[in-house]
Order: structure tokens, then C-alpha cells, then sequence
């Protein structure tokens, strides 16, 4: 068997479109019900306003978009996603093909197929995956605006930092480390002379101001959630030294598959090979390389190495890994408490990092090396992650009978009161499910706090009446019943016992999955 020749950029559009079509079609097809952050976003995404619970606009208007497509199904849902991962791997690949050579390239981006948080992780569309795409196409457009001064990579640039932060507030970090960049440098010095960094704050001002206008009549509600990550009850120890380094050695240990991959790059003899002795043809000593890149042959490994200029070098370590010491830095000094997953928009340069201070000798037999262990461990994750999904017994959301329960709830209220069900009120993931899955598409009262939901007006809510909901792996739990201060507040709460539900994909002798209704009728009724 004898395959032609591919340039690095073929392998690129290759791996990076199957990858981003593997990872549309296993959710898709494995599971039931849309991850939680996802079903939340479309809980939000049902009201379009400047700023929600958790966070500013972005996720909830992306995932508005992507039901709108679909006419409400789940697919959409994972098609964002592999756009948002497929936007970060070939913003990798284009700011590697100018600091390196484009097979150096193609390895920064391939070994981020090691990472979870652009496989399994990605698969629940969030702010850390709006993140994914964002960042490194703002870091993208930062160099490119730094070394052409061309107006439009900075109105880009001002544009995508823009959406950046309105996806979630810790975009303010990869923003300080370009501008400490900039600051370090001469030629990130020398523009601010230019008139393209302040064309791209104003741009970056415009997209950004109505969610802080916003801000003010809402109780500042996404800055006091962000406020609540500081951790008053642990030890002074644990605040300002155990968060920074459990999230340390996360963020070490998830990017330990992409150091695997690189691996398979890096660790051989140097050789050299004949002039015709390309990559991909893996049965024969000879091919074409009429469309191949500059440095398709493998004739001459020490060819593909750069000398990067103190730019270069500038950039990637303070761009590509600042907004990771940055993280650590104020975890230490603030006592913020660090979720694992907000490492999830860190990773994205940290390939680029580490092909460019190592720059391996890149053999055939290396290359062709890579490309078989990058091809198997996709198809192994893909295979692990369907496995786990899939066996009977399984106690994640992907086999929620939450549809079910949507289904039910909304025909009692129907049956009852005759009316669409307009709102349901309860815990964070109870309420989300139901408003994504109900076909009546009611409001959330999140927690029963109309400071947690600005959209609810209260009178309308207690007018029209609402279905009060508690499910399984949730809190409270539906065993507990409904709190105390809940029932006090709505006296006329109508109470219905728990019921059950088998899980999907349920083994003989599971636990039921329980939930809890309680329906507070409408005003005249």
C-alpha cells in the first residue's frame, strides 16, 4: 500500500477536521441529555440580556444560536463546541507556521489532542470553551498587530478581546499578560505610538460596556459570584498556598498527554535521510513534492529549526504561559479557590512552548512515529470516553432521565391548570434541565432568588404560578423534601410525593433516579 505524500498543512486539516467530526458525533449519539453547563446555557440563553448568574453574555447567546439552528436539539449544542476547539487549533497552527517551521507547528497543535480539555472537556459548551477559541486568536492577532501595525489585526484584536471578556471575566488575565508583554518589549513599546491599539481599546470598550452598564441594575450579581470564589472558611494555609498548588500540579498532570505525544517527536536518533524520503508515503522511498510546504522532506532534520529573536521569545513564554502564573499568583495572594476546569483556555500555546524550546530533529521515522500515536490515542479516548457513557450503570448526566421528568411535569401542570407552564423554581441543576427539556420552555427561578435570576419579575411568577422541582444528585435531594423557608413563603404550595424513575442505561438493582414536584397554582385558580 503506498499513500501520497501530504504536506504538514494537509495533516493539519486532515487530523484537525476528523478530530473536530469524532467529537460532533460521539455526544451526539452517546448522549442523552446536553452536559449541565451546556443545559444552564440554554436555560439562560432563553432571555437575551447583557449579563447572567455566573457570567457575562457570550456563552448564553452562543448557545441561544446554536438551539435556534437546530429548532432546539442537543446537536447543535456539540457542533459549537468542535468550532470553538477547531477556531483554537488553527490559531495555534497559523501563529506556529510564522515563529516556526510548519511541521514544528503541526506538532504544537496535534499534541493538544492529548488534552482533555479539547476532547472530553469540550464537549460541555461554556465560557472555558468560548475561551478556548478566543484566546489564542487573540494572541494570534496580538503578534500579527504587533509586528505589521495593520489596523485591521487590531481592530480584530480589540474585537476578540472584547468577546473574550464577555465570555468570562478571567480574560482579564491573558489581557495583563499581553500587556506586560507589550511593556517588555521595543516594538510592543512602539505601539503605543500607533493609532491601532487605541482603535482596538475602543473597540474593545464598545463590545464590553453594556454588560458593566448593566452591571449596576442587577446587584452586580456575575462580579459577587466571582467574589464568592474566595474561601473564608479554610485555613490561611490551604487559601493562599493549597489552592495555587492543587491547581498546579491539575494543570501538570492534564497537559501530561500532550508531553506523551510530543514524545513520540522528540525521543529518537537524529537521522538523515535520502532526498526523496518523505513522511507520509510509510511503503516506498520515493514521492513528489509538488504540493508540499517549504519543509515537507525529511532529507535534512537540523533544517527545520529556528533561531527566534527575543521577540519571539518574549511572546510565548510571557503570552503563552502568563496567564497561568498570573492564575497562580492571584490564588496566592487573594486566597481564591481554583476550579481544575478554569485551566481549560491555559493549555492552548503551551504545545508551542515546548516544540519551540525544544525544536526536536524531525526524522521521517519520527514523523511518522507521531502521526500513528496522535491517530491511537484520539481513537483510544474517543472509544474510552463512548465505553464509560454507555455501560449500564453509569451515573452521568449523559443518562439523566431528566426529558422524562421535563415531559411529565409540564403534562401534570397541564392536566391541573390548563395553562402553559410560564415558570419553574428549585436548585441550579433541577431548574436547568427542566426549562431546557419542558416543551413549554418555562423561566427559572434559580434557588428560589429573584436576585439570582433578574429575568423573573415576581409578580408575574406568583400571577401565573410555577412548578417547584427537586431531582436526584442535587441539593437539596428529593428524599429531604422541599426546605422549610420555602414552603413558609408560598403557604398554598401544593406538595406531591417523590416518585422514581429508572436511569438510562440502568443495571438490574440500581438506584432509582428520584425527583419531587410541587406546584404553586396560578393566581386565580
Amino acid at each position: 500500500m503506498s499513500l501520497k505524500p501530504w504536506s504538514p498543512t494537509r495533516w493539519f486539516w486532515g487530523l484537525v477536521l476528523a478530530q473536530m467530526l469524532l467529537w460532533f458525533l460521539l455526544p451526539t449519539f452517546v448522549r442523552h441529555v446536553t452536559p449541565m453547563d451546556s443545559t444552564e446555557g440554554a436555560m439562560w440563553g432563553q432571555y437575551l440580556t447583557w449579563g447572567y448568574t455566573r457570567d457575562p453574555w457570550l456563552n448564553a447567546w452562543l448557545t441561544r444560536l446554536a438551539l435556534t439552528i437546530s429548532n432546539n436539539q442537543d446537536w447543535s449544542i456539540y457542533l459549537f463546541s468542535q468550532l470553538a476547539v477547531g477556531t483554537a487549533f488553527w490559531s495555534v497552527w497559523r501563529l506556529g507556521k510564522i515563529i516556526l517551521s510548519p511541521w514544528h507547528a503541526l506538532i504544537a497543535v496535534l499534541i493538544l489532542f492529548g488534552v482533555q480539555y479539547y476532547t472530553i472537556a469540550a464537549v460541555d459548551f461554556n465560557d472555558n470553551v468560548c475561551e478556548i477559541a478566543l484566546w489564542p486568536l487573540m494572541a494570534l492577532y496580538l503578534y500579527r498587530a504587533c509586528t505589521t501595525q495593520r489596523l485591521k489585526h487590531w481592530i480584530l484584536l480589540g474585537l476578540l478581546s472584547g468577546l473574550a471578556l464577555m465570555a468570562k471575566y478571567y480574560t482579564a488575565l491573558p489581557l495583563l499578560a499581553m500587556l506586560i508583554f507589550m511593556l517588555a518589549t521595543a516594538k510592543g513599546r512602539a505601539c503605543f505610538k500607533s493609532i491601532g491599539l487605541y482603535l482596538a481599546l475602543l473597540v474593545f470598550i464598545v463590545i464590553s460596556a453594556p454588560h458593566f452598564i448593566w452591571l449596576p441594575f442587577n446587584d452586580y450579581i456575575t462580579i459577587k459570584y466571582s467574589f464568592d470564589k474566595v474561601d473564608s472558611y479554610a485555613s490561611l494555609l490551604d487559601r493562599h498556598l493549597g489552592y495555587a498548588f492543587h491547581f498546579f500540579l491539575a494543570q501538570l498532570f492534564t497537559f501530561l498527554g500532550a508531553c506523551i505525544l510530543f514524545a513520540f517527536a522528540a525521543i529518537g536518533k537524529k537521522g538523515q535521510a535520502s532526498e526523496h524520503d518523505y513522511l507520509v508515503d510509510f511503503n516506498s522511498d520515493s514521492g513528489s513534492n509538488s504540493d508540499f510546504d517549504s519543509d515537507n522532506s525529511c532529507n535534512n532534520s537540523d533544517q527545520n529549526k529556528k533561531q527566534l529573536s527575543h521577540f519571539d521569545q518574549c511572546f510565548l513564554w510571557v503570552v503563552g504561559l502568563g496567564p497561568f502564573i498570573l492564575t497562580l499568583l492571584i490564588s496566592v495572594i487573594f486566597g481564591w479557590k481554583l476550579n481544575t476546569m478554569w485551566g481549560t483556555p491555559l493549555q492552548s500555546l503551551w504545545g508551542l512552548v515546548l516544540v519551540a524550546v525544544v525544536q526536536p530533529d524531525l526524522t521521517c521515522a519520527k514523523r511518522k512515529r507521531f502521526l500513528i500515536a496522535v491517530i491511537t490515542v484520539s481513537a483510544l479516548i474517543g472509544v474510552g470516553y463512548s465505553l464509560s457513557l454507555m455501560r449500564k450503570g453509569s451515573h452521568s448526566s449523559a443518562n439523566f432521565p431528566v426529558r422524562a421528568i421535563a415531559e411529565k411535569m409540564t403534562a401534570e401542570w397541564h392536566r391541573r391548570y390548563q395553562t402553559k407552564l410560564s415558570y419553574v423554581a428549585g436548585p441550579n441543576k433541577a431548574v436547568s434541565y427542566m426549562a431546557r427539556y419542558s416543551k413549554d420552555r418555562p423561566r427559572a427561578l434559580i434557588d428560589w432568588q429573584p436576585t439570582r435570576s433578574p429575568w423573573v419579575n415576581m409578580d408575574d411568577f406568583r400571577e401565573k404560578g410555577a412548578a417547584f422541582i427537586l431531582i436526584t444528585k442535587d441539593s437539596p435531594d428529593p428524599l429531604q423534601g422541599f426546605p422549610g423557608n420555602i414552603r413558609a413563603e408560598y403557604p398554598n404550595l401544593i406538595v406531591l410525593p417523590v416518585e422514581s424513575i429508572s436511569w438510562l442505561r440502568a443495571k438490574t438493582g440500581q438506584t432509582p433516579f428520584y425527583y419531587r414536584f410541587a406546584f404553586l397554582p396560578p393566581y386565580n385558580q
